[in-house]
Order: C-alpha cells, then structure tokens, then sequence
C-alpha cells in the first residue's frame, strides 16, 4: 500500500514538473497559428510603426481606426507625414496600444488617440487571452507589457499553449474567412475590403454599444494613463492629440449631450482635442457591422474630416481635394423563407417594416424547443431584443436561423434550463452580439463543424470562444 502512494506521488510530481516545460514548449516553440486571424496583424502594424521612416501621423485605437481611416488619403494630403494605422481591436483594450506604441514615438511625430466611446475602451482594461493570439510569433513584444498586465497573460497563458498544441496535432491553424482576418489590412494597417459597403446592422445600429456621453464615462485610472503618456510623448518633442472615433448617430441615446462632453473631457486631458466632436457623430448610412466601423464611404467621408482638423491644427490653409463619395442606400437583405413553424410562441415589433422579437406568448413559455422564424405574416424578422426569453426556466434549446442579425444583451438572462442555443448562420459576421448574451446561463452556443473556428475567432463572437462547439 504503501509502495502504491510512493509511485502515485512519484508520477503527480513528475507530472507538475514536466507539465509547465510542455506547456512552454507549445507555446513558445510551436510555428505561429494565429498569423492568419484578425489579431495576426498587430506584429505588422507594430513593425511599420518601428520601420517607417521621417515625421509620421500615427493613429492609436482600436477597430475604429482600423475600418475608419485611409492613411493614403492622409499621406497624399499632408505629403511631409507618412502615416501609420496602430489602432487594432476593442478586446485587447486602449491600454495595450499605448503601451505597445510609446517607446516607438519620435520627435516630430503626431500621434491622434481615438478610442470607441464605451466603458471598455476608455478604461485600462486588458484581455490576456486576445493579446496572447496578437503576440502569437512575436514573443519580443512581451517586453513592451507593462507589469500589471504580466499576471493577466500568465493565467492564460496555458489555455493559450493548449489551443496551439491542439492546433499542431491536428496540423492546422484557423484561417477565418470573410472581413475579419489579417488579409483586409494594406500596408499602411487599414482595412480594406469590398464587403465594406453598406450597413448590415438590424434597424441601423447595434443595440448592444448604445452611445452616451456621460461624465461617468471618464474613468480616472484612464485618463490619467492618457495624460502621463501624453506628457512623455510631448518632452520628446512628439505632438499628441485626442479625436472623437466616427459614431453611428442611430446609437447616440436621447439626452446626450456631446458638447457638454466634450468640454469635460478637454479640462481633463492634457493634450488637445482637434475638431469639432459632433462631425464624429455621422449617419447610418455611413457605417458597417458596428456602431464605430464604418463602411468604405464612411471611411472616405471621415477620412476627408481628419484631415481637415490636422490642417487646422497646423495652420494649413490648404485646400483638401477629396471627391467625396455619395451616402449608401442600405439593402433589403432580410430572409422570409425558413422554417416559420414557431411563429405562434412569439411576440413581434414591426419597426420600419422589419420585425424584431420582444417575447414570448403564453404558448412559447411553455415549450423546451424553440426556433425563432425567419417572417411573420411575410415580414422579415431580423432581430431579438433583449430579455425575450428572460427568467424562462422552462426552454432548453433555441434555434437562430440565418435571418437573425442581431441578439441583444440579456435576451437569455435568467434561462436556468437552457442547455443550447443552436446557430444556424455560416457566416458570424453576420449576425451581432455584445458582451452578456448568456448572463445566468450554463448554456453553449453549437454551430456547423465547418464554421467552428471562424465562429470562435470572430470579432462579436470570440468572447464566447470556449462555449461554441460543433453540432
């Protein structure tokens, strides 16, 4: 008996000290897999950013400033600048692309920070999981992490080296298709593709990311992170201004009030804020998939603005020749073919003759098996509002055909039963979500095998990464 605990304690011991060395090696040592993904691009906007040569104009950010400017506009404009696109991805946080950019700043160089207008982004927040992908085959970039995010990417760092061991085994390593996906980026870190085009959000806007402009907004951690990296730049002979990121006016609740904002937010940064803030604040028509990206011809329209508060600043009377494009007309692409056979178990809203769902009748409280309909009455449904199933301890399984575009926060809060919400859509860009979609469940989420990866590495659906499985 004795000799048995011996033996038992002889292999746990091994295993605790073989097992960190295997983990190192699958993480350090295995070849890159995600420099095909999204994140796969923030090593190639850090090299341009350390490889560009002469006075440049860096934007710091995140997606915003990757769908919303065209540093080629800008370059052509003011032909004394290169330009730089560091802005990257909400997840990862504003933090890190400051952190990441700070020791890369010359004199002369104007860096413009614009961060999306919400909680996460203007905040220190950081993601160690996210950041682990961007670094995946750039390891140096560790040093540029500053230290109180050290303990964040350690506790992922084994979920991290596991994903990438899977991946070797397998010999594979995701590769997603559509917009989001290193391939959209040019040389200058903006994204450029012909699926940019219009606006696909349900309704004209996200109702995950309402806009406000609160004082409560202004973080104080934050804001004085801006302000002492801005006071580094600026002793270094750098100029360092702030700009409001181009905003889905559809989103911007009633009652905000920007200018009063704005004044707030001037009084406490130290740097500048160039332009005027509500010409951030652009029509529908303009943008894409979120409430910050805008579509190709919001890009140029914004583009055209930016460069206009830069030749202000400067005190460049110049003419901007930019032939600006016309507003998109946003296209019918709503379904009414699928399986309607549920239609009596729902409750609906017609909003500009699209139907959105807002509950459930006495009969759909009732039922474990659900799948939401693609029309009613042959009106398209495009969307779920939030806490349509709220506090349902009865429902099991939710399937969401391709029509559904966006499923707002909380639509599942409360649904102690659920054990799985069925996606039908191919395509995840297709359809939004925000940040709590499945508060207060247990629920996975299971899609086709053949979309697992691009579902788990999706920009809206790659916070639920390790609650998506195949069907």
């Amino acid at each position: 008996m004795k000799k048995t605990k011996f033996v038992v304690l002889i292999i746990t011991c091994s295993l605790l000290l073989v097992t960190p060395v295997f983990l190192l090696v699958c993480g350090f040592v295995i070849p890159p897999k995600y420099d095909n993904t999204f994140l796969g691009e923030l090593k190639y906007k850090y090299e341009a950013l350390e490889q560009t040569e002469g006075a440049r104009i860096v934007f710091v950010g995140g997606s915003s400033v990757a769908f919303g400017v065209d540093s080629k506009l800008i370059a052509e404009e003011l032909p004394e600048y290169s330009v730089v696109n560091f802005g990257m991805y909400a997840a990862l946080g504003t933090k890190v692309m400051l952190d990441l950019s700070k020791d890369s700043i010359r004199p002369g160089d104007i860096v413009i920070i614009s961060p999306e207008q919400e909680a996460q982004t203007l905040s220190n927040y950081f993601n160690g999981e996210a950041m682990w992908q961007a670094l995946d085959g750039a390891f140096p970039l560790l040093a540029r992490i500053e230290s109180e995010d050290l303990g964040k990417l350690v506790g992922q760092f084994p979920y991290f080296a596991s994903r990438k061991f899977n991946y070797f085994i397998r010999q594979d390593k995701p590769s997603p298709g559509g917009i989001y996906n290193r391939g959209v980026f040019n040389e200058y870190g903006d994204i450029v593709s012909d699926e940019c085009q219009y606006n696909l959000m349900a309704g004209g806007w996200d109702v995950n990311t309402p806009i406000v402009f609160e004082e409560a907004l202004l973080d104080t951690d934050f804001i004085d992170y801006l302000n002492v990296y801005a006071d580094e730049l600026t002793a270094r002979g750098a100029t360092v201004w702030y700009r409001f990121c181009p905003m889905n006016g559809a989103a911007v609740q009633e009652g905000a009030d920007i200018d009063d904002y704005y004044d707030l937010l001037q009084e406490r940064l130290h740097m500048y804020i160039i332009g005027d803030p509500n010409n951030s604040v652009m029509e529908e028509e303009w943008f894409y998939d979120t409430n910050f990206h805008l579509n190709a011809s919001g890009k140029i329209v914004n583009t055209n603005r930016i460069i206009r508060d830069i030749k202000a600043m400067l005190g460049d009377s110049s003419a901007t020749n930019i032939i600006l494009p016309s507003k998109p007309r946003i296209p019918d692409l709503s379904l009414t073919e699928g399986d309607n056979s549920d239609n009596d178990c729902f409750t609906y809203d017609n909003h500009n003759g699209e139907l959105k769902l807002t509950g459930l009748t006495e009969v759909g409280r009732g039922r474990e098996e659900l799948t939401i309909p693609v029309s009613f009455e042959g009106i398209p449904l495009t969307a779920v509002e939030a806490s349509v199933f709220a506090d349902n301890t009865t429902i099991r399984t939710i399937t969401v055909q391709e029509n559904i575009v966006s499923i707002a926060d909380n639509a599942f809060e409360g649904c102690s039963a659920l054990e799985r919400v069925r996606l039908k859509g191919q395509n995840p860009e297709k359809c939004m979500v925000g940040q709590h979609l499945l508060d207060g469940t247990k629920a996975m989420l299971s899609v086709d095998q053949s979309v697992l990866s691009d579902y788990k590495l999706n920009y809206f659906w790659s916070l639920y990464a390790d609650r998506i499985i195949s069907e």
